[in-house]
């Protein structure tokens, strides 16, 4: 492994020092890396038999992680100095890594347990992780398998090219299962005993305040005496006693040997958990990391909207370089509806997460979210207070007030945009005065919003525009089980349905195109409730139409990657980051001409005149007419686009202006 994660032994076995949040991070980074390894879920059980049989520890302190579930390791670690020790409960980091999997297009297989409970879990999973690609599921008989058996299994868990294998079959058996196999399966393996009982609804888990105080095996053995009950007394009291026996040899108890060869490496300039050593964090007026809030977006990690994909980009890079990062997320239902699940936890990539409580009422959420965000960060010790959009921009004054630098993002003229009636349309307008007149500095996206700020307010700006990274490509595997599609068989259209994008232009022009490629739309509502009927009605007219809803993860990568060709209509943009994606992806794009989509494509992209249906109509039909312009567009898109806009770059530059002016 390139980075291990530090442990701290009990009773000889090696735990790692770790959260949830810092779990699941670590598995998305070296995903590949873990593959054919396997990751042990640690307990007081599982720990007191590795201090009884040598075997059984070795493989527990093989593995590529150990991590602490039960909550007594975690506050043995605690008691030991550890202070950054916490629990990592196998059951909860399931669905963890399941929401993040439905946006990577991770796939998993489950091997263990009965076949009752299998299918019980795949229902349950399959309502509740829709996204998730569960690529196949065994139980193993209730015997020793032999060889010839053992390696049918592998073959089958092979052939479905698993990113995660989840092993059911109970301690010790699933640990040892895994060390046996490794290095013979393409996944990695994750040993998590009644995490399928949970998840399946089998086996009722015990409450909250239960597990919090260290009483959960008293629930479990309620649910099944007679298996339970001699197992946790022995191990339980035996754990007690061990830690107490051990402590009491000083140097010469098994956990000594271990911290003793952790100091050594150490005094000869090597470290075992082989941490990279991370360049000095940029520093605040008080001598400590440069700390940093951010307020505008609805919340991260989120899809919703280009302000949503920028404040989470900028903010990982900002932590990776040492920075504090607090985000200030939105309450609220995601934009495109209940059954897109929101992430939970209250830090993620190393950014803590802040949620200010708001009305339900979309009209005054934004405006009590500003105002409450604004008040709440007074108090949160920033250097620099972060503000995106223009809306969120009218409460700049206050920070400034008490002295703290601020920095407003205009992402775009938002007043403009037509889904904001009269009174929504004077306070964004407010904001961006207020942006103008009191931000010590002010950001924008394109050259065209630089010239509207120097000439309406006389304010100049700084231009940073947004990045992108190049991504990977897919075949059409799911888009062609989901909606039967092609490569190069459709016309994509990717964007949140409002107004100001456009779209209708778009089913417009599309209706007197003779073609037999479909046109699909990809984004969801964002509180334009009748401007989406007006468009599900326009669509509905023409079969070859396909709306898919709000898409993220694997799906959306695949519809990029395999579009004919991608159109954005708009009447008014910032810097979208879907046409970033799309040109990324190498695909040939049509655009509006308006200046925020023709400055970033240059002439690496075909462009329509603003509004008008006739010429798109024209550009789409000469496209699909003439596939040899398509793929000259095609060849210079992705370099052209990652070369021109890069993350690391919009970070170096924005970390430049947080640094400038701060008084140290």
């Amino acid at each position: 492994m390139t980075e291990n994660l530090k442990y701290h032994s009990i009773l000889g076995t090696k735990i790692n020092v770790t959260d949830m949040d810092k779990t699941v991070r670590y598995i998305d980074a070296h995903l590949e890396e873990l593959k054919s390894h396997y990751i042990c879920v640690s307990n007081v059980h599982t720990t007191v038999t590795a201090y009884r049989d040598p075997e059984y520890r070795a493989v527990q302190n093989g593995a590529a992680m150990n991590i602490p579930d039960g909550k007594p390791l975690s506050i043995v670690q605690h008691l030991s100095g550890e202070k950054e020790a916490g629990r990592v409960p196998g059951p909860d980091l399931m669905p963890e890594l399941f929401r993040l999997s439905e946006e990577k297009g991770y796939r998993h297989y489950f091997y263990g347990s009965t076949q009752e409970t299998l299918d019980a879990l795949k229902d349950r999973l399959s309502e509740k992780y829709p996204e998730m690609k569960i690529v196949g599921m065994y139980s193993p008989p209730f015997r020793p398998m032999t060889e010839e058996e053992d390696r049918e299994a592998v073959e089958r868990i092979n052939a479905t090219k698993p990113d995660f294998i989840w092993v059911g079959l109970g301690a010790p058996k699933q640990e040892k299962w895994m060390a046996n196999h490794e290095g013979r399966v393409c996944g990695v393996m994750l040993g998590v005993g009644a995490g399928f009982d949970f998840h399946a609804g089998t086996v009722k888990r015990a409450p909250k305040w239960m597990q919090e105080v260290c009483m959960e095996w008293l629930y479990r053995i309620g649910q099944d005496p007679k298996r339970l009950l001699i197992r946790y007394l022995d191990t339980n009291f035996s754990f007690v006693f061990d830690l107490m026996k051990e402590g009491l040899k000083g140097k010469k108890g098994i956990d000594a040997g271990n911290r003793e060869k952790e100091w050594a490496a150490d005094m000869n300039g090597t470290k075992w958990d082989n941490t990279p050593q991370v360049p000095a964090a940029p520093i605040g007026k008080h001598g400590k990391p440069l700390k940093i809030a951010m307020i505008g977006h609805k919340r991260i990690p989120s899809r919703e909207g280009g302000v949503e994909i920028v404040v989470d980009e900028l903010s990982t890079r900002l932590v990776k370089l040492g920075c504090r990062v607090d985000a200030y997320n939105r309450y609220g239902r995601h934009t495109a509806g209940k059954k897109y699940l929101q992430y939970k936890g209250k830090e993620y990539h190393g950014i803590r997460l802040i949620t200010i409580p708001t009305f339900r009422n979309g009209k005054l959420n934004a405006i009590v979210y500003s105002v409450l965000a604004a008040f709440r960060a007074l108090f949160g010790g920033y250097d620099v207070i972060h503000f995106h959009a223009e809306g969120p921009c009218i409460m700049v004054w206050l920070p400034k007030l008490f002295g703290i630098r601020t920095i407003a993002t205009i992402h775009g003229l938002d007043w403009q945009r037509s889904k904001w009636g009269n009174f929504a349309s004077r306070v964004l307008k407010a904001g961006e005065k207020m942006a103008a007149r009191r931000a010590d500095e002010v950001i924008v996206l394109s050259k065209n919003m630089q010239d509207y700020f120097q000439d309406i307010y006389g304010r100049q700006t700084r231009f940073i525009p947004n990045g992108i990274q190049r991504p990977e490509r897919y075949e059409a595997e799911e888009i062609r089980k989901k909606y039967g599609l092609e490569k190069d068989g459709y016309i994509l259209f990717v964007a949140r349905i409002v107004p100001e994008k456009g779209l209708h232009y778009l089913i417009d022009a599309y209706k007197n195109i003779k073609t037999e490629k479909r046109l699909v739309i990809a984004g969801g509502n964002s509180h334009s409730q009748s401007y989406m009927e007006e468009v599900e009605a326009m669509a509905a007219e023409d079969p070859r139409i396909l709306m898919t809803g709000f898409v993220a993860g694997r799906v959306l990568e695949e519809l990029y990657s395999n579009a004919c060709f991608f159109v954005l209509p708009s009447d008014v943009e910032g810097m979208a980051v879907s046409l970033l994606e799309a040109m990324s992806y190498g695909n040939c794009c049509l655009v509006s001409d308006i200046k925020e989509n023709t400055e970033v494509v240059a002439e690496h992209a075909v462009s329509f005149r603003k509004s008008d249906t006739q010429d798109l109509q024209e550009k789409m039909e000469y496209l699909l007419e003439h596939p040899e312009v398509r793929a000259a567009y095609q060849e210079k898109a992705a370099e052209y686009i990652c070369g021109k806009y890069n993350w690391d770059d919009v970070t170096e530059q924005t970390l430049r202006l947080y640094e400038d002016g701060i008084t140290r």
